[in-house]
């Protein structure tokens, strides 16, 4: 018993003393990034503030995307990319951190505490202003709009609370899953195992009551591992005063599949198609190498009815007898995803979207089909973070064509580190209607984006400077609330129409 003891609190001292020094690598890390160490060596004495050169960190350099930029340093300066022998991919990275630069993007994915924005702010098709509704605890994740204006709100180490029509944050509501206190706060993320994430209400909340939420299970000590191990699950219920009552798992998985990975890239987006079927979103919670076996849940979206039961046209399902007990596969709907941190529905269609976490630059907006291969890790825009092109897959022995995954309908590189979002749809802001309003982490800005006959034919930024904003929905008014996490709290706000 006492040799047990010791060698627990070994492992847990063990896994301090991890937690610290990956802490410490990860904040020391803007100062190592490659292309930044290149810029300064190779171009900032031409090019920076102080050079006597076109300061390519000026907006009114010509060269305004990556791809552009890329080609015009090889154009340029050919003998110098030679004397410091400048691999292809460092070259791109050197755009990257230019462009990065151009648009304000923090070297490190940072939340920051911002001046909620006063007055009138104009925009291209309406001017309004930010008002808020009410200061929240720290990890804000995600909100839901109750049909009699007040809101349901989850912050992840926290758990669920409503907000009043007042704006006053209640008591966390009672019963629902725990959620655990966070390992470390690293780069303005909470590491988690165990915590609350996604909120949604039922298409026909207003008749059933049903309230749909995501969490990350956490198996304490159980479940073959040493460590806490952690998996999204969903459950359903209903909320009779401030009790969460008529608890129902709608979706998990084998115990087996639970993992030590912590909570950021679990993702756990909600939404709900217009035949009541509901997806969620399952981030990397694992090697690379199972996002592309189906007997796994991770970097796959899945497809469940709204009582738990699966449906038999899914892409991969199989019968009892052929399939593994512990596989996942029934329920995976695409496949070959990152971390897709933003799911959400076209009211016209009932269409499926979603967001996706790149690594250096491509981030994606994609329209997610029925048994879409989205390519990770094999075929990304994006580049590794040391300056090398993205070899995952390759190593992994993955081996498919580019033509046999879905491309991205939208690319974001560089990547503001795109969240949640949502199509606009209401009365407050009209000519907004059916565009998308796009959240962001590292970017913190709010992106208001018009698709038409399958083609991005505007691109806006409402908001920036806010903090990492988690979560951007439509109230049954028809205004648009945006949830934002500082690094210590965050901020409910609302955008109204200017007088």
């Amino acid at each position: 018993m006492i040799n047990a003891a010791k060698m627990l609190l070994g492992l847990m001292c063990l896994g301090g003393t991890l937690v610290l020094a990956g802490q410490w690598y990860l904040e020391t890390e803007p100062q190592r990034e490659p292309s930044r160490v290149a810029f300064v060596n190779y171009c900032a004495s031409c090019h920076g503030p102080d050079g006597f050169a076109t300061h390519l960190l000026s907006q009114a350099h010509t060269a305004q995307n990556v791809d552009a930029l890329t080609n015009r340093i090889k154009l340029q300066h050919a003998d110098l990319i030679a004397h410091a022998q400048l691999p292809e991919p460092m070259i791109k990275a050197l755009a990257l951190y230019v462009i990065e630069q151009r648009q304000g993007l923090p070297s490190i994915a940072d939340s920051h505490n911002h001046v909620i924005p006063t007055g009138v702010i104009e925009s291209q098709h309406h001017d309004f202003e930010v008002e808020l509704v009410t200061r929240v605890g720290k990890g804000p994740y995600s909100i839901a709009p109750l049909p009699d204006g007040r809101i349901l709100l989850v912050e992840k180490v926290r758990g669920l609370s409503v907000v009043s029509n007042s704006g006053k944050r209640g008591d966390l509501v009672e019963g629902t899953p725990r959620v655990w206190s966070e390992i470390a706060q690293v780069r303005g993320s909470f590491a988690v195992l165990g915590s609350m994430l996604d909120v949604q209400l039922h298409p026909d909340y207003t008749n059933n009551g049903w309230i749909y939420l995501s969490h990350s299970d956490r198996c304490q000590l159980d479940c073959g591992s040493p460590w806490p191990v952690t998996m999204v699950r969903v459950v359903r219920g209903r909320l009779k005063g401030n009790r969460w009552i008529d608890n129902e798992v709608i979706w998990s998985v084998h115990k087996d599949k639970y993992t030590v990975v912590p909570d950021a890239v679990a993702s756990g987006r909600l939404a709900f198609d217009h035949q009541d079927f509901v997806y969620v979103t399952v981030g990397g919670k694992s090697t690379y190498d199972n996002l592309h076996v189906m007997d796994t849940p991770y970097g796959k979206i899945h497809r469940f009815r709204d009582d738990g039961s699966v449906p038999e046209d899914n892409p991969f399902w199989q019968g009892k007898k052929v399939r593994d007990p512990a596989s996942s596969r029934n329920t995976v709907w695409s496949f070959g995803h990152r971390t897709a941190q933003g799911l959400t529905t076209d009211p016209r269609t009932g269409d499926i979207w979603a967001t996706e976490m790149g690594p250096r630059g491509g981030d994606e907006i994609n329209l997610i089909q029925r048994g879409g291969n989205y390519g990770w890790p094999l075929f990304t825009e994006g580049l590794d973070y040391n300056g090398e092109y993205i070899t995952i897959g390759e190593d992994l022995g993955l081996d498919f064509e580019y033509s046999q995954t879905i491309p991205p309908f939208i690319d974001f590189t560089p990547a503001p580190s795109l969240s949640n979002f949502v199509f606009h749809n209401g009365d407050q802001f009209p000519k907004w209607q059916h565009d998308l309003l796009v959240g962001s982490l590292r970017a913190q800005t709010l992106f208001r984006i018009r698709i038409e006959q399958g083609k991005t034919v505007e691109k806006e930024r409402l908001l920036t400077k806010l903090g990492r904003i988690r979560d951007v929905e439509m109230g049954h008014d028809g205004s648009v609330y945006v949830l934002i996490e500082h690094k210590e709290s965050g901020s409910l706000l609302r955008l109204v129409p200017s007088a």
